[in-house]
């Protein structure tokens, strides 16, 4: 960030680094490229020590990172450069409780965009990372969309004829510093070339020079150090290229970036850097195949195909028992893998089907595991790849059966992904010992010819849509899949038992896809809804849901609907609504996270899983009474009169306060009882702000 600061500043941020920080004491500075990378990949792997919520978990970590140091009731917006101008899109601060999804309103930018990473980053794990996240004002984010950032000059905006986003001469080295951090923390889910426009540098070609020419030009301001600060007390880890922007020519080369820690910054050797994809291939080694079965039939499989022969002795695998603690039972690998070829280890115990395609057999505890003990993939101690959730606990993700990765993925991927698997019955190894991928090179996640049109979370409104009537209702609960809130549509009353979103121009797209969450409660058999699509001619169902056939009561389901040009009209004012076919009021479908996708070239992409079976079980969820845990806390009534019940995870000890919408204290107290008497507060909107001694979780909630 460019921003001229008072000399205090300067004093204090030349006081910081007189010294190299004790966090990288276990870290060798004096490496370049590759290694110095890994290194730096290690410390910010294994000190992300708290994984946050999407909702409220970033809310209120934004709400602290990214204060105006000049008015601590308002945070900065990423994109923003003018408060005066009279236009609420290019401001630069907004009270910090005015978030949401409405004008006037600020939401959550992810920076590298969620659905240019390969996979989506989604709303967890990375897609909660709050270094990747920034406020920014609701129509700025919108108008960024999922657009790549491209060279410019002055304000943030569209740059030349590709619609790259340029997002700010104050902004541009806070960009190139976040997608660094991204690369290194998620490795080839975020890659650099995916998210800009730029000319691949030659040691690596997963980064491109505009991001280097960035971080070298745009130094780092002390609200951004401030930031980095407040996020590695949330989350535990830091971005190193904040700490010190020279990491970066260490490991790319490229112009001299600020050497904060004195370490003299240097080019890297040409001969340690990053290869490149390319032509059907992956630029890494990767998990294949998982065999959880009966008794001690447990195998994995890793698979080569970068095009070259890979020598083992860099990669070694760790499993992390019960999905808590560090991970264990290390196993070095040894030997050459060919490419094309894939290496098996299996139990000396499992049977003779398993064993007869292993490359070695072992009583080692690496092949011990069980359903809830995630598995690694590390080189030279870095993980690159997982199978199950790291830090996930006890509970089971693959219990007594096979994995196979799908052939569509050709990565390895940080981050444990069910789409990534198919599922097969216990005991299955009838393709152990091979493993096939589709060619053409990248073929998961969304696709680079796709344009993000809208997205509905439902946390501050309706977030575009218009309630159908009276069988129609903005619900906060734990039948929302994501974050409290969504859309509760029910009965059979035509209209008034839907939601419609207007105005949507698919006029440009091949194919468009529509992906949604939902929840069925006392839905009878045969009983449906619907997602329907109107072109101004009247509403055409593009895909009926039923219970029975489609889905079961009490469960939550995803679901993602392709609709192509060759069949529909596709104008610049489309339609999209989700409309229920029950038959009385206690039949209800809940709508959830909505993305609305139009996509160029539609037919030139790879087969997709979601394509042959669109609708996916995700989990059950409590009936009303009970309280999910990854629900931090909810109030009701909701609007209230005079008493206001909260339901969290906290002790009596918890402090709490309500601010008016101006920011003021105007109730204080501790939860000794759950209910707030709320009677003498005007009428009006409330924000009501609860401290457990751990994070700071907020609700808002409307006085009559």
């Amino acid at each position: 960030m460019k921003k001229l600061l008072l000399w205090l500043f300067l004093a204090v941020s030349i006081t910081a680094y007189a010294q190299v920080p004790s966090y990288y004491s276990d870290v060798n500075l004096s490496q370049t490229g590759n290694n110095l990378k890994d290194e730096l990949a290690t410390k910010i792997i294994a000190t992300h020590t708290n994984f946050l919520s999407y909702t409220p978990g970033v809310w209120n970590a934004l709400q602290q990172s990214d204060l105006n140091p000049s008015n601590s009731n308002e945070v900065i917006l990423i994109y923003g450069h003018n408060d005066n101008d009279g236009n609420v899109k290019t401001d630069r601060t907004r009270g910090k409780f005015d978030n949401g999804g409405s004008v006037g309103d600020w939401n959550r930018e992810h920076v590298f965009a969620k659905s240019l990473a390969n996979p989506d980053l989604g709303t967890s794990g990375p897609g909660a990372d709050a270094h990747n996240l920034r406020p920014c004002d609701f129509q700025q984010n919108s108008t960024r969309n999922n657009r790549k950032f491209g060279t410019g000059t002055g304000a943030a905006g569209f740059i030349n004829s590709n619609g790259d986003w340029y997002p700010g001469d104050e902004w541009k080295g806070d960009v190139a510093r976040i997608i660094m951090f991204m690369y290194v923390r998620y490795g080839n889910q975020c890659l650099p070339v995916n998210v800009g426009s730029g000319t691949s540098i030659s040691i690596d070609n997963n980064m491109i020079d505009l991001f280097l020419q960035w971080n070298a030009e745009d130094p780092v301001s002390t609200f951004e150090a401030n930031r980095n600060d407040v996020l590695a007390g949330i989350q535990g880890n830091r971005n190193p290229f904040i700490d010190n922007p020279a990491f970066a020519t260490q490991i790319w080369g490229g112009p001299q970036a600020e050497d904060k820690f004195g370490n003299g910054g240097g080019n890297p050797d040409p001969g340690d850097g990053g290869g490149n994809p390319g032509n059907g291939s992956t630029d890494e080694l990767f998990f294949s195949e998982y065999i959880e079965g009966s008794s001690n039939n447990k195998a994995l499989e890793i698979a080569n195909f970068t095009g070259s022969n890979v020598n083992l002795s860099s990669y070694s695998l760790k499993k992390q028992t019960n999905g808590a603690g560090s991970w264990s039972s290390a196993y070095a690998l040894s030997g050459t893998l060919s490419n094309g070829d894939v290496f098996v280890i299996a139990n000396s115990s499992a049977n003779s089907a398993i064993t007869n395609q292993a490359d070695i057999t072992t009583g080692s505890g690496i092949v011990t595991f069980n359903g809830n003990d995630p598995v690694g993939l590390f080189k030279n101690n870095v993980l690159i790849d997982v199978i199950g959730n790291y830090n996930g606990g006890s509970s089971n993700f693959a219990q007594n059966v096979t994995l196979r990765r799908k052939s569509s993925i050709t990565s390895p991927n940080t981050s444990y992904t069910e789409a990534e698997w198919e599922e097969f019955s216990t005991d299955t190894s009838n393709n152990l010992g091979s493993h096939t991928i589709d060619g053409g090179g990248n073929t998961g996640g969304t696709p680079a010819g796709s344009t993000v049109l809208h997205e509905g979370f439902f946390e501050s409104g309706m977030d575009g849509w218009i309630d159908g009537g009276g069988d129609c209702y903005r619900y906060s609960g734990s039948r929302s899949y994501e974050g409290s809130y969504s859309i509760r549509i029910r009965d059979n009353s035509g209209t008034a038992s839907s939601m419609t979103l207007n105005d949507v121009n698919v006029s440009a797209y091949d194919e468009v896809e529509v992906e949604f969450y939902f929840y069925s409660y006392s839905m009878e058999s045969g009983e449906d809804f619907w997602l329907r699509y109107n072109d101004g001619s009247g509403w055409q169902t593009v895909r009926a849901y039923a219970r029975g056939t489609d889905f079961e009561n009490n469960n939550f389901y995803s679901s993602k609907v392709t609709l192509s040009k060759a069949n529909y009209n596709f104008v610049n004012d489309a339609s999209f609504r989700f409309q229920c076919d029950a038959s009385a009021n206690a039949d209800q479908i809940y709508i959830d996270q909505v993305t609305i996708t139009g996509i160029v070239n539609g037919s030139s992409r790879a087969t997709e899983q979601a394509r042959k079976s669109d609708i996916t079980l995700l989990s059950a969820a409590p009936e009303e009474d009970d309280l999910l845990i990854e629900e931090d806390f909810t109030v009701y009534p909701n609007p209230t009169i005079n008493e206001l019940q909260v339901r969290i995870f906290a002790n009596e000890n918890a402090s709490y306060q309500i601010h008016s919408m101006l920011g003021q204290v105007v109730k204080v107290g501790t939860l000794s009882n759950k209910t707030l008497n709320v009677s003498d507060l005007k009428a009006g909107m409330y924000i009501l702000q609860i401290n457990d001694g751990d994070e700071i979780l907020t609700k808002k909630f409307v006085k009559k």
